[in-house]
């Protein structure tokens, strides 16, 4: 886009707020809120954020999704709590 000859609608993209964006897609937009605002506003680790984000995707590889949120949380127990997947304290 160059500023000599933008349209007012390219203008009005490039005003938008990154959290009223999404490159890629609509998967998350049609929800009404992203992940990552979701987990902003709920002060989730990155692991957490990625679980919100993978347990909320519509794709036809539900199962792939789901395993990554599972290891996700397995991360979090670990990297966080310092406990393996069945709350065993770690050496």
């Amino acid at each position: 886009m160059s500023i000599d000859n933008a349209t007012p609608e390219e203008w009005d993209r490039a005003r938008m707020k990154a959290t009223q964006k999404q490159i890629g897609g609509s998967h998350y937009k049609d929800k009404g809120i992203q992940p990552l605002e979701y987990a902003y506003s709920n002060g989730l680790t990155p692991n957490l954020t990625n679980v919100v984000k993978y347990v909320t995707r519509e794709k036809e590889d539900r199962v792939k999704d789901l395993r990554k949120a599972i290891h996700y949380i397995e991360l979090e127990l670990e990297m966080v709590y310092g406990v393996d997947p069945d709350g065993n304290p770690l050496d």
